[in-house]
């Protein structure tokens, strides 16, 4: 044979052998394999839950526009109410005037009610440094009503037995709108 056949034949098995040896390379093991197909399932799942959450904000939108822009004469007024089951004082805040906010006519619910039970409990138990307190908001836009509903609450409180109520000052806490309710 001669020797340009050789390095030929040589250069020729050189190639396969490094793509034989890429190939085994590139494999994966069962638990890789395993492992990869677990990653594109969660990669499936959280493009649906994306797109679940954008059609769901699309909806949201639609209504939000038939009712029109929240204005100024939008109000709703809000209470809060907080209590330890193992203790026997009750915190009450002082009726607050919420503006440009409103109760949803559809279900009668204020959006994102529990934004505004969570600034309460952060004040009980930050500020005045009480432990596993409930809470709660009572809301209207009608200020008898839940000027009713206030002296109705705190008398059924003084009723049942609570030797201790106090009622929050408006200096010491109000309740906040949360920034991305603003921007609706």
């Amino acid at each position: 044979m001669n020797v340009f056949l050789r390095c030929f034949i040589f250069s020729a098995f050189v190639f396969f052998a490094d793509c034989i040896i890429a190939q085994n390379n590139n494999r994966l093991t069962r638990a890789e394999r395993r492992a990869q197909r677990e990653q594109e399932k969660q990669e499936k799942k959280k493009l649906e839950l994306e797109r679940l959450v954008e059609e769901r904000y699309f909806l949201e939108q639609q209504e939000l526009n038939k009712l029109g822009p929240v204005t100024a004469k939008d109000v709703v007024y809000i209470f809060g109410v907080g209590t330890n089951f193992n203790d026997s004082t009750v915190y009450l805040t002082r009726i607050a005037q919420l503006d440009s906010i409103r109760i949803d006519k559809k279900t009668g619910f204020l959006p994102n009610r529990v934004e505004f039970s969570i600034q309460l409990k952060q004040f009980l138990e930050g500020t005045l440094g009480l432990v596993n307190e409930t809470t709660c908001i009572f809301f209207s836009d009608d200020r008898k009503k839940i000027a009713k509903y206030f002296y109705k609450l705190k008398k059924r409180y003084l009723d049942e037995g609570y030797r201790n109520m106090i009622v929050v000052d408006s200096s010491d806490f109000s309740f906040v709108i949360p920034s991305f309710l603003l921007s609706r």
